[in-house]
């Protein structure tokens, strides 16, 4: 899932850092600036009007979870050298501001899903699609998960 190909659904992974991957996410969506490194896979996918599922990795509260979505409004140039306070030593190329923005009243987690979301193949292994910050997802799984965040 770490390849380049052209897509147009993608999923933004907030991990734990100096904070939980919830708290990060909190900030990010509450600032409308989502961060992007150097090594961020996907880089040439991140395009205006791609779809966005959110995704909270790590320990904390709402992990291993679909907390919202979004569209792509606009990739912001990043004119500092500047590193993210909440992942030490990550150079931010640019940052990512949406629209359309949806946090879901209700967590999805994964596990309770994994059968249903094809665009993981090994299920057992899933946490391994997510690693990096961006990963692809394909349309019959994002609309999935939109559903879901109906019901």
């Amino acid at each position: 899932m770490r390849d380049n190909i052209e897509t147009d659904y993608l999923i933004f992974v907030s991990s734990d850092g100096k904070k939980t991957g919830l708290d990060i996410f909190n900030e990010r969506i509450k600032k409308n600036k989502w961060p992007i490194y150097s090594k961020t896979p996907q880089q040439l996918n991140i395009k205006q009007g791609k779809k966005v599922v959110f995704y909270i990795a790590g320990a904390g509260e709402k992990k291993q979870s679909f907390v919202g979505t979004a569209q792509i409004k606009s990739i912001i140039d990043n004119n500092t050298v500047s590193t993210d306070p909440n992942q030490e030593f990550k150079s931010v190329l640019f940052f990512i501001e949406f629209k359309n923005l949806n946090v879901f009243n209700e967590e999805i987690k994964i596990k309770e899903h994994l059968n249903k979301l094809d665009f993981i193949k090994n299920k057992k292994k899933y946490g391994l699609y997510f690693q990096g910050g961006i990963c692809k997802i394909n349309q019959k799984s994002y609309e999935y998960i939109l559903q879901k965040s109906y019901s």
